[in-house]
């Protein structure tokens, strides 16, 4: 669960029962005393939603009892880690967001712009009947101004926006492909285990599964491409993971990561991608999937020693400084003065090439002098890493 999640300590049912009567009939009481619910109950798992909702963000919320029913700590988890992806790679205060299949409760962009006085929404759904709940839940929050749904007309097209730029777009896909898939995932416990399933077909079921979905949703960012600065999506079975990150490569999308969301006993993971050279390399991240953007060699020398060595050997390279301080910097390359062929221009004082931002990375030197870079924008690896491998040696 992310760090700044408030449910990293679970919710006290007695507590919520004392402040909400709707949710009172539901909680039982262990022998120990401990208070519970039971989690199959679709209508218990609904009014906890609701409670949660309106005690801790302020937010009232409503939605069928055969649609699907949101649990509010993953989706938190969710709008908390694009919180540090948007933080991370930009510095515009003014963030809209494109909820894909917002559903009948629209909890993403309720909670998005709860949490975030500058965020808005589009959320989009081919389902008239979501539609019209999620209207009745931004009216009934006072966000019109804030967050505006979308029928979409083309159910063959994920990505129906306007003639606007976005700064996310986010997706929770049906996992599964058919009825039959949907039926062995339940006997596996691929959903929520010790939890009733509510949802209708519509939200469970997509051609090709989740892979198939988000795989167009790829396809058609390649069209899009940087309208959008970060397209991401939920993943619910982690079968998909590996098939999505080849299919991000072979499409030479070079900027992605892949986060895991944990709730209890239940795992989700999130996917995002991006066509802009910022590259999150702070925001959490499981490193078996992403492409290494840091480094780091340990060096026998005092930290004064190597900072000094680095700024001598930066200088020389003609590298931008943005920042430093004792035992950090950031620093950009307008040019490749390191290789051979640069160096043999330099020495021969031969006129430059006209100077442009190549890539920007941070350097950190730890006390113990461990030096850790980090690319954290750009679009060219390859030459991102022959600069390090240059440094290094020198070093």
């Amino acid at each position: 669960m992310h760090p700044k999640n408030i449910y990293n300590i679970e919710p006290d049912f007695k507590e919520l029962a004392a402040t909400f009567d709707s949710f009172k009939p539901f909680v039982k009481q262990q022998s120990n005393g401990r208070a519970y619910i039971d989690f199959k109950d679709p209508l218990a798992v609904k009014t906890l939603c609701q409670c949660l909702m309106k005690r801790d963000f302020g937010i009232d919320l409503d939605f069928p009892l055969d649609s699907l029913c949101p649990a509010v700590p993953n989706r938190l988890n969710y709008i908390l880690w694009l919180e540090d992806l948007v933080s991370e790679t930009m510095q515009d205060d003014k963030i809209r967001g494109i909820d894909i299949g917002v559903g009948a409760s629209c909890i993403y962009p309720l909670l998005g712009c709860a949490r975030n006085p500058h965020w808005t929404f589009l959320g989009t759904d081919i389902n008239h009947r979501s539609i019209e709940w999620a209207q009745k839940n931004v009216r009934k929050n006072g966000l019109e101004d804030r967050i505006k749904i979308r029928h979409n007309d083309d159910p063959e097209k994920i990505l129906v926006i306007d003639k606007e730029e976005y700064t996310f777009c986010m997706c929770n896909p049906p996992f599964y492909e058919s009825q039959e898939e949907l039926e062995r995932g339940l006997v596996n416990k691929e959903l929520e285990p010790s939890a009733v399933c509510t949802g209708s077909l519509h939200e469970m079921i997509t051609q090709g599964g989740e892979y198939g979905f988000i795989s167009r949703m790829i396809k058609e960012s390649l069209e899009i491409r940087t309208r959008i600065r970060w397209y991401t999506s939920m993943v619910g079975l982690k079968k998909s993971i590996w098939p999505l990150v080849r299919l991000l490569k072979a499409s030479g999308i070079t900027n992605y990561l892949v986060t895991d969301l944990t709730q209890g006993k239940t795992t989700r993971w999130a996917i995002a991608w991006s066509f802009h050279p910022e590259r999150a390399v702070k925001t959490p991240s499981l490193d078996e999937y992403r492409p290494k953007c840091q480094f780091v060699v340990k060096l026998p020398q005092s930290v004064d020693f190597v900072m000094k060595h680095i700024q001598t050997i930066l200088a020389d390279l003609d590298i931008h400084i943005e920042r430093q301080d004792c035992q950090s910097l950031i620093g950009t390359a307008k040019r490749n003065s390191w290789s051979r062929a640069a160096r043999r221009q330099k020495r021969q004082k031969i006129t430059h090439e006209p100077e442009k931002d190549l890539f920007t990375f941070e350097m950190i030197l730890e006390p113990n002098t461990v030096l850790q870079i980090s690319w954290t924008k750009g679009q060219d690896r390859n030459l991102f890493e022959s600069f390090w491998s240059h440094v290094k040696k020198r070093i």
